[in-house]
């Protein structure tokens, strides 16, 4: 009877200590908190805690793999926790991404993790220059942001182990369908670079006139692409209706044009907001050539086409940061 106690002792022990094993201690501080809530989440499931008088939090989860997970508070990352491991985690809400360091365990993973993101924003931050692209400069950006992000996930030592099997396939096809994504992209603009034809438009103004590129013949153009339910686009209005003053009466022509699917929604926000300058309505919206011929599916969009009906620049910059320095370039050449 006695051995039989014994057995059943040490079963349970050993189960205690699997059990106690897969549990993950994750604990962080959080420097300028925007809130007193935390929350990490994997695949459909998310945790959230609060944080204590200090500004830190504990999580204690029971996990069977290795596997990424979010986390977020004034932004998100991604953090890696395997059975067994203690993370904590700082950051400043102010200075987010760079600010993020560790300690604990699977800091090799975690740091891959913040190098993967920043490489991520790196490619996002972009998404501008590539239509304008060469096909050398393209593959450059592509090797040095993605490539790099699958280069430092190969090079992790326990990648190709069976408990991280499950997350080595996750990222790469991750990092392939991104690729295919911004490739598919790139290839999309081929008619948009530097020096092709200027795609012709049909808009109409706020008097039902329809108005096409060869309205403007022998002008320099600036195109403001933009939608009342784009935030950012309603932002740059401002800059925007600045730089069409600033060059009032000069050889150039600054225009608007709006893809909203309905007339009646862009006439209203033009009545709201008291909107001045040469506003146009690209009939059909989202589904009108225009929109379709030059790629419109992030806005706001600023395009330069030159006296010539060149396109100069079919991704400028914004009003609020160096599109007038462009135009200049444009009324100079």
């Amino acid at each position: 009877m006695k051995f039989y106690t014994l057995l059943i002792v040490i079963i349970l022990s050993i189960a205690s200590c699997t059990q106690e094993n897969k549990q993950v201690t994750f604990t962080g501080e959080i420097i300028n908190p925007t809130s007193d809530m935390v929350w990490l989440s994997v695949n459909d499931s998310t945790l959230s805690t609060n944080l204590d008088d200090s500004n830190k939090f504990e999580f204690k989860i029971d996990i069977t793999e290795a596997n990424k997970y979010r986390f977020d508070h004034g932004g998100y990352t991604y953090i890696f926790l395997k059975p067994s491991s203690i993370l904590h985690l700082t950051l400043d809400t102010k200075d987010f991404d760079k600010s993020i360091t560790y300690n604990g365990s699977a800091l090799e993973e975690n740091e891959y993790l913040k190098k993967r993101l920043l490489l991520k924003e790196s490619l996002e931050e972009n998404r501008f220059k590539i239509p304008n692209m060469s096909e050398n400069e393209f593959q450059s950006t592509i090797d040095s942001t993605l490539g790099k992000w699958e280069k430092t996930l190969l090079e992790l030592k326990n990648i190709d182990s069976k408990e991280y099997s499950n997350f080595k396939k996750a990222e790469l096809e991750e990092i392939n369908k991104i690729n295919s994504l911004v490739t598919d992209y790139y290839k999309s603009m081929i008619n948009l670079r530097p020096g092709n034809d200027a795609i012709d438009i049909k808009v109409l103004d706020k008097n039902g006139r329809e108005y096409s590129l060869k309205d403007f013949k022998n002008k320099v153009v600036c195109i403001d692409v933009w939608a009342s339910w784009c935030s950012a686009c309603l932002k740059e209005m401002s800059y925007y209706e600045k730089l069409t003053e600033k060059f009032k009466n000069q050889n150039i022509e600054l225009i608007a044009i709006s893809v909203d699917d309905k007339e009646e929604i862009w006439r209203k926000l033009l009545k709201e907001r008291d909107i001045h300058g040469q506003q146009f309505w690209a009939k059909g919206g989202s589904q009108s050539d225009f929109f379709k011929n030059y790629q419109l599916n992030d806005l706001p969009v600023y395009i330069i086409i030159d006296k010539n009906c060149k396109i100069v620049n079919s991704r400028a910059s914004r009003p609020s940061e160096s599109l007038e320095e462009e135009i200049v370039a444009a009324m100079d050449n």
